[in-house]
């Protein structure tokens, strides 16, 4: 009898250990999963051997504290999972709000009911090497890298520390666009274009895959989310650009301007002609071409209603310092690089402003829909 209550006890200890075992190995299986490598993508580190060239980039938004609030949300998750997945920069970057600090910062303006003191961008500097050195929180050093997607697309992307394999990387722009066929295509890339370009130019992907039938409207990108974006930015950055972006309308005391131009009279005064000496245009003191670059989506040709919308700029180390402009609702207002070493801030008149400088005024340039952009003949014979 006694032989039998052992056997049972020593049963039910046998038991016991097993399922404390189990545990454990349970236990340690868990913990070395959460401590696995993520399985990532080797082709999101391959990346292409050509030199970094872009001096900054600037994201553009109505409501840049929402994209914080989101990045904060998906960085969150994604480090929760060990995803290899992207990141969003937002979280460790504070945006530039020109209007902040004004009298009338909470205030809508009264066209399209927009809160002024919320307009603000993001503002990515780099050196020559690709170096992130615009202030930012993130855990490590950040440098951005290309990496090929399509024959025309080129991702853009910020990687942590050395970007080894497995590095955490950050979306900047989804992609390089740089090739549109016509021959306008040139004059609008390369072009660097975001998720916000999605249904700027055409049918969104969404629209073309679910909503079949459906038809392109400019006003709904109007009153969505703006007809400037990525292509009309590289139209402006590769247009000429006026002597007066170096050195001001006014002639010389030997009367002569920038480049050697001898000035012409303009509205009763002399000034200096309207082009550099790279423009392939005729100097002409009436022949100004624009020394800024606009961003105002206008719903008016006349451009008196305008506003901005979300969009992502950029400049090379070989552009010139273009001040980056734009009206919002009913108040001018200088985003980034303007002039005389001022602070982005409100424009309080836009026609003193330009006037002082011997610039045109801003009026509506061209809008770059899909339908503008048709294969030629030598095109489709390549």
């Amino acid at each position: 009898m006694q032989t039998m209550k052992l056997r049972k006890v020593l049963v039910w200890v046998g038991l016991g250990l097993c399922m404390a075992v189990s545990a454990l190995q349970a236990a340690r299986a868990q913990n070395q999963a959460s401590q696995a490598p993520p399985k990532y993508s080797m082709l999101r580190y391959e990346w292409l051997k050509k030199p970094w060239t872009v001096r900054y980039v600037i994201e553009v938004s109505e409501r840049p504290e929402s994209l914080t609030r989101i990045a904060k949300e998906l960085n969150a998750e994604q480090e929760a999972k060990h995803s290899p997945q992207f990141r969003l920069y937002h979280e460790y970057m504070r945006p530039v709000s020109p209007f902040q600090g004004q009298a009338y910062a909470k205030e809508r303006d009264p066209i399209f009911l927009n809160m002024y003191g919320k307009l603000g961008l993001f503002v990515l500097e780099f050196d020559h090497t690709g170096k992130l050195i615009s202030p930012h929180t993130a855990p490590k050093p950040l440098m951005a890298k290309q990496v090929l997607d399509t024959e025309n697309h080129r991702n853009v992307q910020l990687y942590e520390g050395d970007g080894k394999p497995g590095a955490n990387w950050y979306s900047v722009g989804d992609y390089w666009l740089d090739y549109l066929p016509g021959s306008m295509g040139d004059s609008v890339t390369p072009a660097l274009c975001s998720a916000q370009d999605d249904g700027r130019y055409g049918l969104s992907r969404s629209d073309r895959e679910l909503r079949t039938g459906r038809k392109f409207s400019v006003q709904e990108v109007l009153d969505s989310q703006g007809i400037f974006g990525c292509r009309e930015w590289t139209y402006q950055l590769k247009r000429p650009v006026s002597v007066a972006g170096l050195g001001g309308q006014v002639p010389d005391a030997q009367g002569l301007c920038a480049g050697g131009f001898e000035p012409g009279m303009y509205k009763g005064r002399l000034v200096c002609p309207g082009l550099d000496e790279s423009s392939h245009y005729k100097p002409n003191a009436k022949g100004f071409v624009q020394p800024y670059i606009d961003v105002t989506s206008y719903h008016d040709k006349v451009g008196k209603k305008g506003t901005i919308g979300h969009f992502i700029g950029w400049a090379g180390f070989d552009d010139p310092v273009r001040p980056v402009i734009g009206k919002f609702g009913d108040r001018w207002v200088c985003l980034h690089e303007c002039p005389d070493g001022a602070a982005p801030g409100p424009i309080e008149d836009i026609a003193q402003w330009t006037t002082r400088r011997g610039w045109p005024l801003p009026k509506p340039g061209p809008y770059f829909v899909d339908s503008k952009f048709k294969a030629s003949k030598e095109d489709l014979e390549e």
